[in-house]
């Protein structure tokens, strides 16, 4: 059966173990290897739609076969580094890549997301604003607008999420997602879903095949900007009596800090007795 979603990372911005840390947890981590090794947080949907693209897409291109010259759309939940690293994207340009005629890649994001890609390429040599030059395109999407990817049997739709931001126009998202017959909701950087998102999932009477739920946190009860494991089964409770889940929906954690101090193992013991899987790099969903 082909995956709906493959999970290319796991970690939040640090990765884990983290880059010269020397806590517990990385310390574990490097001895334990396997799932308790975690790129950056990203998502491939199939070979030409992904979700997120941070520093660590080349590492992910070569662990898992991907061929990022299939990619059409990109879809950006928010533009901090570690799920949108702009430089990668400078070698879509002539000299350091041969990208196919026809071949364009179009760029889905919030206002800000999209004037951060525009001001990082504006600061590498040789850019003039002109995108055709790396066969590229962006969409400025709305929030709870309906995108509909252009070659692709899906439908992709962004939702206020709750993240770190003093710039309103940034607008984090979350997103719901229909990629054939499956729905899915991929909602990491964020905490407790705001209001209109609440609102809107109950008015939409979605029913997810697939929801992955931010938990930078881990076992930690914590949930502004990112959550942990209390908020993380109150907002699959509640998920659950809008009739947005069932016992059929593999519910799954994702998105971890090392600064949570938990193992794999430690995040099963924890989230598998409520009947919640814990994501890692590699998974298929």
């Amino acid at each position: 059966m082909t995956p709906t979603v493959t999970i290319l990372g796991s970690a939040a911005a640090e990765g884990i173990p983290a880059m010269f840390c020397g806590c517990p947890l990385c310390q574990k981590a490097a001895e334990l290897g396997g799932k308790d090794h975690r790129f950056r947080t990203a998502y491939k949907i199939n070979d030409r739609v992904r979700v997120d693209f941070g520093p660590d897409s080349i590492a992910q291109e070569y662990k898992f076969n991907l061929h990022s010259e299939r990619m059409r759309h990109l879809f950006i939940t928010h533009p901090h580094e570690d799920h949108l690293y702009c430089n990668l994207l400078y070698y879509r340009m002539p000299g350091f890549s041969a990208v196919p005629d026809g071949n364009t890649l179009t760029i889905y994001g919030s206002r800000g997301t999209i004037a951060e890609i525009m001001q990082n390429l504006w600061s590498t040599n040789g850019f003039n604003g002109d995108l055709n030059r790396y066969k590229m395109k962006t969409v400025i999407w709305d929030y709870f607008e309906v995108i509909k990817p252009e070659g692709e049997d899906m439908e992709v739709i962004p939702l206020p999420a709750d993240h770190y931001f003093d710039r309103p126009y940034i607008q984090p998202a979350i997103y719901v997602i229909r990629s054939g017959e499956k729905w899915i909701l991929i909602a990491n950087d964020t905490g407790d879903f705001p209001d209109p998102t609440w609102k809107f999932l109950k008015e939409q009477e979605f029913h997810f095949d697939i929801v992955i739920c931010d938990c930078t946190y881990g076992t930690r009860s914590l949930k502004s900007g990112h959550m942990g494991g209390e908020a993380v089964l109150e907002v699959k409770d509640r998920l659950e009596k809008m009739g947005s889940i069932t016992k059929e929906t593999k519910f799954v954690v994702n998105h971890f800090t090392h600064n949570a101090q938990c193992t794999h193992e430690d995040l099963q013991n924890y989230f598998n007795p409520h009947g919640i899987f814990v994501g890692y790099d590699g998974m298929e969903l």
